[in-house]
């Protein structure tokens, strides 16, 4: 499980080992009540490290490290897009308000959104 904090919430990108499938779900972080939960499409691989980061206005971005693929969830649980990354991404971290870096096994990618 990977865990991340925003402004008195939690996402918990959860991965459920009897079948291998992953969920994003966010959680308030004063009650620890269900906000949303989103089923992704991605298994679970054994040994592969999946990542979850902040985005501005309250979203999120899932890694899947397995496919190379990008998950953009919106604030209200919805999934706006899937984008699949010319590289490898291991993980992701919004610096300020609008510069993502993406690090791959080759480099540091730097992106304003």
């Amino acid at each position: 499980m990977k865990i991340r904090y925003n402004i008195e919430t939690l996402a918990l990108l959860i991965s459920h080992t009897y079948n291998n499938t992953v969920k994003i779900e966010l959680r308030s972080s004063e009650t620890f009540d269900p906000l949303w939960s989103l089923p992704l499409d991605f298994t679970r691989i054994f040994g592969r490290v999946n990542r979850i980061c902040f985005l501005k206005c309250d979203e999120w971005l899932v890694i899947d490290h397995n496919t190379s693929h990008l998950f953009h969830v919106s604030k209200d649980g919805e999934l706006k897009v899937t984008h699949e990354y010319h590289l490898t991404p291991h993980n992701a971290v919004l610096f300020g308000s609008n510069i993502l870096s993406i690090r791959t096994t080759e480099c540091i990618n730097f992106y304003r959104v």
